[in-house]
């Protein structure tokens, strides 16, 4: 994926929350899989937010080990949240297959 088609996927993920049912009180939106792995979108309960924490998790999730193996916390998911987030996930595509 290129990172413009990342950022699509990340900015549609961010959307679909409002309408994905929760689960254990949480809402997840898968945005990609590499294999086994998944690159996905978690928001946290407006029960369990703190002021100094994120809203939002990218977590990259083995599906082989059902753990999650590396996360990124985004707030506003603004312009810099964004770009950080095409990375994150850019990254786990290109050294994603070794992970799990």
């Amino acid at each position: 994926m290129s990172p413009d088609e990342i950022e699509a996927r990340i900015v549609r993920a961010y959307v679909q929350l409002a309408c994905t049912p929760e689960t254990d009180g949480s809402r997840t939106v898968t945005i990609a899989r590499f294999g086994a792995l998944e690159a996905r979108l978690t928001e946290v309960p407006e029960t369990q937010r703190l002021p100094s924490l994120p809203w939002f998790w990218l977590e990259l999730y083995s599906n082989a080990h059902r753990v999650v193996i590396d996360s990124c916390g985004c707030t506003e998911l603004d312009e810099l949240e964004l770009g950080r987030a095409v990375e994150f996930i850019a990254d786990a595509q290109h050294g994603g297959q070794s992970l799990h």
